[in-house]
């Protein structure tokens, strides 16, 4: 991933993150929802990873979150 395309992929990720809705007031969400927002924290997360070990140049880490990513959207795209 270049370093345009992990910017890229940040800004979409916390896109996705503020458009997440408040829970209802009885705070139960359907089991379904509860795992789409996860996998958007997860994915923000491991974005932040790998820019992290970029910038640190840490190779290993970020090929590890690169891989961890790679699992997730495939994971994610297999479930739609």
């Amino acid at each position: 991933m270049t370093d345009e395309e992990l910017r890229q992929a940040i800004k979409d990720a916390e896109d996705d993150v503020r458009s997440l809705s408040a829970p209802p007031a009885d705070g139960h969400l359907p089991e379904h929802e509860v795992r789409r927002r996860e996998m958007i924290l997860l994915r923000q997360l491991t974005l932040y990873k790998m820019e992290g070990a970029r910038k640190q140049g840490k190779k290993d880490l970020e090929l590890l979150n690169t891989a961890i990513y790679s699992l997730m959207t495939s994971f994610v795209k297999s479930h739609q």
